[in-house]
């Protein structure tokens, strides 16, 4: 499916190495996830670089080929579900933030006063799971409705009931 993200896009390059189609969605991801240098009060710049961003994207398409049924590999320019493709990128995102919050989380105290650094792994943890958890039911959906389409058609993923119940040839 070929989707129009010139919208969201400015002039801008993330990667200059990395195709448009990739450059469009890291804008995408990081427009969906407000992260911006002037947004970002508590830290300078972003959270979350190009590059990390692009790698979650390539973490999401994995994920969803590596994922039964098997019916052929999808990329970025034919991946079924735009809305998809962001959830399962945020979520991977959303893990590894936490996992950066985890290793530096550290808590002080002193003259009474006590002080919590990068002590957000836990909220950061529960949304990352909220969002995969989304994004693994619809991938389920997705695929289900994607394979009846298919065996409609007579190229659906093989299925065990075709060995049990047999060929069903109207008429015999």
């Amino acid at each position: 499916m070929a989707y129009d993200l010139g919208l969201v896009t400015g002039e801008t390059t993330p990667i200059p190495s990395a195709s448009a189609r990739m450059n469009q969605i890291i804008i995408m991801v990081q427009e969906y996830m407000r992260d911006a240098p002037e947004l970002n009060r508590l830290i300078q710049g972003q959270e979350s670089s190009p590059r990390q961003i692009a790698w979650a994207v390539l973490d999401a398409l994995d994920y969803y080929n590596s994922t039964p049924p098997f019916m052929g590999r999808v990329s970025l320019h034919n991946f079924p579900s735009m809305h998809l493709l962001l959830r399962l990128a945020v979520a991977t995102l959303l893990e590894s933030i936490s996992l950066l919050q985890a290793r530096n989380h550290l808590t002080f105290s002193d003259g009474g006063i006590t002080v919590s650094v990068s002590d957000k792994h836990q909220m950061l943890m529960s949304w990352a799971q909220m969002y995969r958890a989304s994004a693994e039911q619809r991938t389920r959906h997705i695929k289900r409705a994607i394979n009846v389409e298919m065996a409609m058609q007579g190229t659906g993923a093989f299925s065990e009931y075709f060995v049990i119940n047999g060929v069903y040839i109207p008429g015999y």
